[in-house]
């Protein structure tokens, strides 16, 4: 994965407003992409361009997710536990299970083993410590836990129309930190403290999927151990091939 620098801007305060802030940038950004599949469908090649406009709606919807993930955890004064436990603001539409869209099952804790270990069950500490091409971090490599799952229209039923679509976020730790401990933010003085990982992925009908992965931090905890606020520090778009 190829990250980009980030100019999203940072999130703080209440729930309402992250989920506003979340929503406004969701309609504008799919609002782009319809108007981009506009101009593509004059083009002669229309079933690629259309194939180009799908595509691009479902990133941007998991460019979403990322983002209501972002907006929860700047809600969390520390970080400390969030890469066990995950974050108590997510957005979600119930327990973690099985979810249909457009005819199309997503079991999400099967997404979820199968981003952690690379199985669609029973992970196990070996399976999650293998390096691999998307995890090559052995023994830090991200334990993935859900913090968004939500049909798009839930968020916003202009964009749910745009997109009809599911999406979900997780977070883990920072693989690249210093404190050797995956289940937990570094602690405050040692590098990587206040750095989480955020993956965003957006489902449609058939096999379309999208993901995008996002290093997110919190700078005043460089020398607080207790603050709220977050911001992008870098992202990317995943490759279809997962984990």
């Amino acid at each position: 994965m190829t990250r980009r620098a980030a100019t999203a801007p940072r999130l703080g305060g209440g729930r309402e407003q992250g989920l506003a802030i979340v929503a406004v940038l969701l309609w504008l950004s799919l609002l782009g992409v319809l108007a981009l599949g506009a101009a593509l469908a004059t083009s002669a090649e229309a079933p690629a361009t259309g194939a180009v406009h799908d595509r691009l709606r479902l990133v941007r919807a998991a460019e979403s997710a990322v983002s209501l993930a972002v907006a929860a955890l700047a809600r969390d004064v520390s970080w400390a536990a969030v890469p066990e436990v995950g974050t108590s603001a997510g957005v979600v539409d119930g327990p973690a299970g099985v979810r249909m869209i457009g005819g199309r099952t997503i079991d999400l804790v099967a997404e979820t083993w199968w981003r952690t270990c690379g199985r669609r069950s029973g992970c196990d500490d070996v399976a999650v410590a293998t390096s691999e091409a998307r995890r090559p971090w052995g023994a830090a490599n991200p334990r993935w836990r859900l913090v968004v799952h939500t049909p798009l229209a839930a968020i916003d039923e202009q964009a749910g129309a745009v997109c009809p679509c599911y999406v979900a976020a997780w977070v883990a730790d920072d693989p690249g930190d210093a404190d050797g401990d995956p289940a937990h933010d570094a602690p405050l003085g040692v590098p990587g403290h206040g750095v989480l990982l955020v993956r965003g992925a957006a489902w449609a009908a058939a096999t379309a999927v999208a993901e995008v992965e996002a290093l997110v931090a919190q700078p005043c905890r460089k020398t607080s151990p207790a603050c709220a606020g977050s911001v992008v520090q870098s992202w990317g778009i995943i490759g279809p091939t997962v984990p």
